[in-house]
């Protein structure tokens, strides 16, 4: 999809907030520079939990457990402790057809 034009920034939050808006609960902006929209917050008490900006993760507050540490809501997905940053980087991946 090279031929295609990025999808602008405005355009990414507005479907964030939409998606928000319908229910889901972990919608982040993802590849742009947008730190409120990049932040998973906690579905319980709404604090941030991963806050991150374009592909660094800033901020990791989730117990090894995958709950909140500060009410104690669990978070959906899989989670383990990181022992050092989680910075930018880029993984290649083949997109043709083996």
């Amino acid at each position: 999809m090279r031929d295609l034009p990025a999808t602008p920034p405005d355009t990414l939050k507005r479907a964030r907030r939409i998606a928000m808006e319908a229910g889901l609960r972990y919608v982040y902006t993802g590849n742009v520079h947008d730190t409120e929209g990049d932040t998973t917050y906690c579905p319980g008490c709404r604090q941030p939990l991963i806050v991150r900006d374009w592909y660094n993760i800033n901020t990791y507050a989730i117990t090894n457990d995958g709950r909140c540490p500060h009410c104690g809501t669990a978070i959906a997905g899989r989670y383990q402790h990181f022992d050092k940053a989680f910075g930018a980087r880029r993984i290649p991946v083949n997109m043709a057809a083996n």
